[in-house]
């Protein structure tokens, strides 16, 4: 209890509080308490301002009495100013403080926290697991979040007992896909970990977008055993599927016009975005601009951070990470006519693919890899010649 006339031991008191808060504050069960520990830390952030004040107003009402060790009072008194002085500046820097903590509380205070749900029942999931070189990876469907589909994933070193799940592996916004296409997915996410832990250690004190993704021990199996995921990667269930069609680029859009297109997704919907970008596809003349340039594939180009979704004959991919949005169709497709130019802001027939650039990218994305480049995965004959 506070003595309220006795500083030594009422700072003590104090300092105890706050080792128990720190140790207190590691884990909220329950996020709402989060408003009233922050209006109680602001109270005490206007105290200890008050108590610098105070502690400057004691150095130089007393300093008369300063000495240093070796008896020099001028000395003394010296020491007791600057002493002051560093209060003083540290009670003004404690006025940010207090600003901050007030501006946090009031954000904190527009919130509705929901319960959090209920943990997924997995007993009945079915798993699927393959070993990849030291670590074992099972995937599960996971319920979806929102429109968004997803497997939850446990990884596993045997050897040494160690492991870590997750149930962000998200597999796009369509139907849900196979086990073995979400364990392909999360061979990618390992592997982009891998190289940044190789990265990492061959460049101390730099770092890359992938750190921190999973624990150290997880991307040092996967630097160790590239090969094995490889494997992973390379096995795509659905190629015999996709090799049996071919693609077009319809539209590749970075910067503004990209930015508009996915506030569309997280506004509307994926479909909603396919039909905007579906004025930009203008049938016969989009198939042969994109024959003549040499934008077609043999399955839609997608980065490790895309996201996919399917409407009609056409396929949108996108990453709000990177900010960029693109939509393929199918060659030998006839689109729906309620999407064919339909109404948006394309601008009059130009060629297939459309990319637009511009400096600085939105704000929080890394400028995007232009996924629609030369790639293995392009039709390599070019001209109205192509064979199909």
């Amino acid at each position: 209890m506070p003595t309220f006339d006795n500083p030594v031991e009422d700072a003590m008191e104090a300092s105890a509080a706050l080792r128990g808060l720190a140790h207190a504050t590691r884990t909220f069960d329950n996020p709402a308490e989060t408003y009233p520990v922050l209006g109680e830390l602001l109270a005490g952030v206007r105290s200890l301002r008050q108590v610098l004040d105070q502690l400057a107003a004691a150095h130089i009402n007393a300093r008369s009495r300063a000495h240093t060790d070796a008896g020099s009072q001028p000395a003394g008194a010296t020491a007791a100013l600057a002493a002051a002085d560093e209060l003083h500046q540290a009670g003004t820097l404690l006025d940010t403080v207090h600003d901050r903590v007030d501006a946090a509380m009031s954000q904190s205070g527009r919130i509705a926290w929901h319960p959090a749900p209920e943990p997924l029942d997995t007993t009945g999931a079915t798993r699927t697991t393959v070993q990849a070189g030291e670590l074992r990876l099972t995937v599960w469907p996971d319920v979806p979040l929102g429109e968004h589909q997803r497997y939850a994933y446990h990884i596993e070193n045997p050897a040494t007992g160690q492991s870590v799940d997750g149930r962000d592996l998200f597999t796009g916004t369509g139907a849900p896909v196979s086990p073995e296409r979400a364990l392909r997915e999360l061979a990618v996410f390992l592997s982009a970990a891998g190289d940044a832990r190789q990265f990492a250690i061959e460049n101390p004190g730099q770092h890359t977008d992938n750190d921190g993704a999973f624990p150290d021990w997880v991307a040092d199996a996967a630097r160790q055993h590239p090969d094995t995921l490889i494997e992973l990667i390379d096995h795509d269930p659905d190629i015999a599927e996709r090799t049996s069609r071919r693609w077009v680029s319809v539209v590749f859009l970075q910067g503004d016009e990209a930015d508009q297109v996915l506030d569309i997704i997280d506004r509307d919907g994926a479909d909603a975005a396919i039909e905007h970008l579906s004025g930009y596809d203008f049938g016969e003349e989009t198939t042969q601009a994109a024959l003549e340039n040499g934008y077609v594939y043999d399955q839609p180009p997608t980065g490790a951070l895309d996201r996919t979704a399917t409407g009609d004959v056409y396929t949108l991919t996108y990453s709000p990470f990177l900010g960029h949005v693109s939509l393929l169709r199918t060659h030998d497709a006839v689109p729906d006519p309620a999407l064919l130019n339909s109404d948006t802001t394309a601008p009059t027939p130009a060629p297939a693919r459309r990319t637009v650039e511009r400096a600085p990218v939105r704000a929080g994305r890394a400028k995007a890899t232009d996924w629609f480049a030369r790639r293995p995965g392009a039709s390599a004959s070019h001209g109205r010649g192509l064979a199909l």
